[in-house]
């Protein structure tokens, strides 16, 4: 691995100063998830003009500065100096100043032994020509001794430290920027992400607050859940920005993406701001998948090189790898690319506490009468990234993405019937930014592509005695998404209205995403009956969507410690095709005059609507190390092609006509929030850290979308228990009320960490409606019979996130940090779904549970490590429980994973 360390570092500054404000305060920062080193000039005749964060120690009282005596154990590689120091940052807690640029080639002996602070460093510099000076007890400045005091074009060049460093600290290595932000946002990083191999991507987001995952444990797709919401755009997942939009009608969840974990390097949750590009339809959080690119593969001192990890595990847990190939071709061009492979076979659910949960009409299920068959998964995945930096000031970003998964899943809670799947994703983004030398203008401007098929085959179904029932099934579906966004982050200079400690800032752009849905479905003719294409082709429905949305937001802050903002975003879509309605559904009229042929009713669909949403909010930092933040916001969430386009009816078993509803209105909601950030450092001892996170919100959801019962015009059973039923997609007239406490805590002490997060969320709904979508005549008998729809008894289901899930996660590390050992554990308990008493084999209860996981790591060297995982560890027996899935979760797993770097 060739590498430059000190040549890229200064490569890497000489590529980013920048200027700040009227100070002329020219600084980069050289950091990572380990420490923080800042290099640094200011001209002396700037400090008189400004106290936002500078330290300048006088020569005179350096020498009354000592740095903590308290001896730490340091293992520094002989390198070069650059990443020497932000290891020693690390390991001491003392940040590091660097005034001006360090010499080519500077290089820093071993550091080994328990020794002070100051005597690791006194061995770092020895063999540079430099010298180290204390600022603070906890800031050293690295400076050429020569030109400490030397003047150049007047100015007096000084060490200058910037109070606020940042790091990444806790179980999972969360950065600082989380404890920043006046808001909820979350993130997922890589080191969380690796600590435990996992089966599919849902389990990467067990323990994040306010976030659950609803998809069934047999199907590798995700349907995120954020502070109760999910599915049909009301959270945005999407891969490096571009949007996942997929829905096929299941059993359960609809909405799902596609992608191995193995593939990202971050995945951010924002549950606050979407006053911003990505927040067009979206109504409860924006999910960012970042997948891997050069920078994720390469250290700093690296110009190629890459990344290799092998799995294999217990119960069924056959085989997952992944190689990360990198190059930096020049310093204006780098590439890289990932290729992985996932072979899962059908695993083993728990043992302990077998009970799983109840249906709607009160059936017991356990692991005897729900077992998780057919639960394996052949997954290949890869993706190829390029960089090209066209200028000092303009970036281009190109990437592929994709994931091709073969897995099978039964759609019934019995595991009777099973459908294989193919499913193919494939993503394309464009990105540019350009960050002139102007405090006006950094402009991001994105271009997407992604597209979700999947092709199924439904085998045959058979009766007792043998004979077809149902002939086999050929399915495709596809969703095309294809979109674009142009944002710009202006700020302003206040300096000469005030006193210097004002900011002022804008942020606005606009967006735009067209949804295009297929679905094709072939019937092989063996003799069955009641199967008919055109049921498959309605229930998953073809049709476009166009929509747009804008936004522009102005915040003002003064001196860090007050911040107020505000905004309008406008939102409009426009949805259109040609459906149908049908009464005649199979099993009910025989072969002949069919839904399909002749007993369609022509319905147009066309839909717009627009709206213009505030936002508003305020952060106030009344002391150091706390931030209180309170933040309201109007949302439009606009409907997808499934629910609008629905038609055509149920396939198999009892007949149920979908009647699509050309009235249906887009969703509106309100969120207000309050919370507070806390974050402190040195609390118990030197270098530790304490951070959390802690909010209430109350979301009110006003036209919410879902699937109900309705009553058919002219055919309408006495009883909806009959043989004989319809459903649509509705609007609940009453306003759905979602409220809950979101916490997000650790401490960092180096040798030992603990953290954890609590939520509780509690969702009330009264589920009224109107039965009556269609635009047509109702006889009678069907206006007779109103009461028995349009009530929360006829929903057909609507999951509920749990009612309180806590997580723990806490370890040590050892053996100067090479040897990390830990535990983390789930408690949940989910509180009742709604809308499935009597009329659906939906989940009405599910069971709370308890899993706890073990992990463990070694680096044997520099290149290789080694890891050690046993999921489910008490090997408990459960169903995730926020909606959508009858099959219980794997059980105990073991699994090692071998790493190594080249």
């Amino acid at each position: 691995m060739p590498s430059n360390g000190v040549d890229r570092v200064n490569d890497t500054i000489k590529r980013n100063w920048t200027t700040a404000g009227s100070l002329g305060v020219t600084r980069v920062i050289a950091a990572t998830a380990l420490g923080t080193v800042l290099f640094a000039f200011v001209p002396i005749n700037a400090l008189a003009q400004s106290s936002d964060a500078v330290s300048v120690k006088p020569t005179s009282e350096v020498a009354q500065v000592t740095l903590p005596s308290q001896p730490r154990l340091f293992d520094i590689e002989a390198q070069s100096l650059g990443q020497a120091l932000v290891v020693f940052s690390r390991i001491s807690g003392v940040d590091v100043v660097i005034n001006g640029v360090l010499p080519d080639g500077a290089m820093s002996p071993a550091v080994n032994g328990t020794m002070t602070a100051a005597a690791a460093l006194d061995i770092l510099v020895s063999q540079s020509g430099l010298a180290w000076v204390p600022i603070n007890n906890t800031t050293i400045s690295v400076v050429v001794p020569q030109s400490d005091t030397s003047v150049d074009n007047g100015a007096v060049t000084l060490p200058v430290t910037v109070t606020a460093s940042k790091r990444a600290l806790g179980p999972n290595g969360v950065p600082d920027e989380v404890y920043d932000t006046p808001g909820s946002v979350a993130v997922i990083t890589r080191e969380s992400m690796r600590k435990a191999p996992v089966r599919e991507a849902r389990e990467i987001f067990n323990q994040v607050a306010g976030v659950d995952i609803s998809n069934d444990a047999r199907d590798p797709g995700l349907t995120v859940n954020v502070r109760g919401q999910q599915e049909m755009g009301r959270v945005n997942v999407n891969i490096d920005g571009a949007r996942q939009n997929y829905n096929q009608l299941t059993h359960g969840t609809a909405s799902r993406v596609y992608l191995d974990p193995a593939l990202l390097a971050e995945v951010e949750i924002e549950k606050t701001n979407l006053a911003k590009n990505g927040g067009a339809g979206t109504s409860a959080g924006i999910v960012t998948m970042r997948t891997l690119n050069t920078d994720d593969i390469l250290d700093e001192d690296e110009d190629w090189g890459g990344k290799v990890n092998i799995s294999h595990g217990t119960n069924s847990y056959d085989f997952a790898g992944d190689a990360s190939a990198g190059v930096r071709i020049s310093p204006k061009f780098d590439m890289s690319a990932t290729v992985s492979r996932k072979v899962i076979g059908n695993y083993r659910a728990g043992n302990h506490n077998p009970g799983l949960f109840t249906s709607g009409s009160g059936t017991y299920y356990s692991t005897e009468n729900s077992r998780p068959k057919y639960t394996f998964l052949r997954q290949t995945s890869g993706l190829l990234k390029a960089n090209v930096y066209l200028t000092e000031e303009q970036e281009l970003n190109l990437g592929y993405v994709g994931t091709k998964s073969d897995y099978a899943k039964t759609n019934d809670v019995a595991n009777v019937y099973t459908d294989f799947n193919e499913t193919k994703t494939h993503t394309l983004t464009a990105k540019h930014n350009w960050d002139p030398v102007s405090s006006l203008v950094d402009l991001d401007t994105n271009l997407f592509w992604t597209r979700t098929e999947n092709n199924q085959y439904r085998p045959p179904r058979y009766n007792a005695s043998g004979s077809i029932t149902h002939d086999p099934y050929d399915n495709y579906y596809r969703v095309d998404t294809a979109g674009g966004d142009i944002g710009n982050h202006s700020k302003l200079d206040l300096t000469a209205l005030g006193d210097g400690l004002s900011q002022l800032r804008f942020d606005y752009g606009t967006e735009y995403f067209h949804d295009k849905a297929t679905t094709r479905s072939e019937i092989e003719d063996l003799g069955g009956t009641g199967d008919y294409a055109y049921q498959v082709e309605g229930s998953t429905p073809a049709g476009q969507r166009d929509v747009y949305g804008g936004y522009l937001t102005g915040t003002y802050g003064w001196n860090d410690l007050f911040e107020l903002h505000g905004g309008l975003r406008y939102d409009r879509f426009n949805l259109n095709g040609d459906s149908y309605w049908c009464e005649a559904v199979p099993n009910f009229f025989g072969s002949a005059n069919q839904c399909g042929q002749d007993k369609d009713v022509p319905l147009d669909i066309d839909l717009v609507e627009d709206k213009v949403s505030p936002s508003f909010g305020v952060s106030l930092s009344p002391i150091n190390g706390v931030q209180l933040f309170a933040n309201y916001r109007e949302n439009f969430r606009a409907p997808t092609v499934m629910e609008t386009m629905l038609k055509g009816s149920h396939i198999g078993g009892t007949p149920v006509s979908f009647f699509s509803n050309s009235n249906l209105q887009a969703e509106e909601s309100r969120t207000q929030e309050i919370g507070a950030n806390f974050k402190f450092d040195n609390v118990l001892q030197q270098g530790d850290g304490f951070r959390a996170k802690l909010s209430y919100y109350r979301t009110t959801v006003d036209n919410y979308i879902t699937i109900g019962y309705v009553p058919t015009p002219s055919l309408l059973l006495a009883s909806l228990t009959g043989t004989y039923q319809a459903a649509g997609i509705v609007n609940l007239t009453d306003p759905v009320y979602i409220n809950g406490t979101e916490l997000e805590m650790s401490y960092d002490a180096g040798a030992y960490y603990v953290g954890g997060t609590l939520t509780t969320s509690d969702m009330d709904l009264e589920g009224t409606y109107n039965p009556y979508i269609l635009d047509t005549t109702y006889t009678a008998a069907a206006l007779s019979v109103a009461n028995q729809y349009g009530s929360a008894s006829s929903l057909y289901g609507l999951y509920a996130p749990p009612e309180r899930k806590y997580t723990v996660d806490g370890g040590v590390r050892l053996l100067d940090q090479d040897l990390i050992m830990g535990m983390r554990a789930s408690f949940v308990y989910p509180q009742d779904n709604f809308g499935n008493t009597t009329l659906s084999s939906a989940v009405g209860e599910y069971f709370k549970y308890r899993v706890f996981d073990f992990y463990s790591s070694y680096d044997i060297n520099d290149n290789v490590s080694l890891r050690f995982a046993v999921n489910n560890l008490f090997d408990e027996a459960y169903v995730q429980g926020s909606g959508g899935t009858y099959s219980p979760a794997p059980g105990r797993t073991a699994v090692v994973t071998l790493s190594g770097n080249f």
